[in-house]
């Protein structure tokens, strides 16, 4: 898969954490990504694109950029000490299993040209009964962001698509990684779940705090839209079993 980095801005950032979030179940990773950018009014420094990818652009703040795009953030700079700089790397498509190698090799390139050297994917999976969030890691430095999040370590288990790569291929360039795996809706946006990944995220990024309650009030209104269709949905339309 042939993908090509375009840079947009010479943004200079202080040994940034980064925060990669790629559509999952309930698109959790891509609201939650999505929330930080436009609540921290974050700009377009780089951008991936190829000719494997969707033929699609986003338009931002009225300027057209391609299918994988990387933010910024200067948390020093607004919070000085308690601060740290960031840059989100999202997209609105999921790339495909066969394509996830060169994803990640070329996020992780840009990446290390940024100077990162702690890297959070963010990822849901199909929520299943009482499911709760979880963390895993790699890297030496990983077991102490895991710690830092407050939430169930998990030891065995499997992690799909970019976050799994991103977990053993990230110590290659020198990359301390932490996953924050959220079970999320599998039929509709899950901004709930997705709310859940802010409080985690705020004690591993110093000074990276937002405001998660314009989430769970969008998750409230979608409950009472899905009630509504339940209850005038006509009897015939169901199907029983039995």
């Amino acid at each position: 898969m042939e993908i090509k980095t375009v840079r947009y801005s010479d943004m200079e950032l202080d040994s940034p954490a980064a925060i990669i979030g790629f559509p999952s179940s309930g698109l959790v990773s891509s609201i939650a990504a999505n929330y930080y950018v436009s609540q921290f009014k974050m700009p377009v420094i780089a951008g991936l694109y190829g000719p494997d990818m969707p033929p699609y652009c986003f338009v931002y703040e009225g300027a057209s950029y391609p299918p994988v795009r990387l933010y910024g953030y200067k948390g020093k700079e607004k919070r000085g000490k308690k601060g740290k700089d960031v840059i989100i790397c999202l997209s609105e498509y999921a790339p495909k299993p066969e394509q996830c190698y060169d994803m990640v090799h070329a996020i992780c390139t840009y990446l290390r040209s940024m100077g990162v050297k702690e890297v959070i994917c963010l990822e849901g999976i199909p929520r299943i009964g009482d499911m709760e969030a979880v963390v895993c890691g790699s890297g030496p430095g990983s077991r102490d962001m895991e710690k830092k999040t407050k939430l169930k370590i998990m030891e065995s288990g499997m992690v799909r698509g970019t976050t799994g790569v991103m977990l053993y291929s990230g110590p290659q360039f020198g990359f301390d990684v932490m996953a924050i795996v959220v079970p999320g809706n599998q039929n509709i946006p899950d901004p709930g779940s997705a709310a859940r990944i802010i409080g985690p995220v705020s004690k591993v990024v110093p000074g990276f705090k937002v405001d998660e309650s314009a989430l769970l009030k969008e998750a409230d209104e979608i409950n009472k839209r899905l009630e509504e269709q339940t209850v005038q949905e006509p009897i015939e339309n169901t199907q029983i079993y039995g």
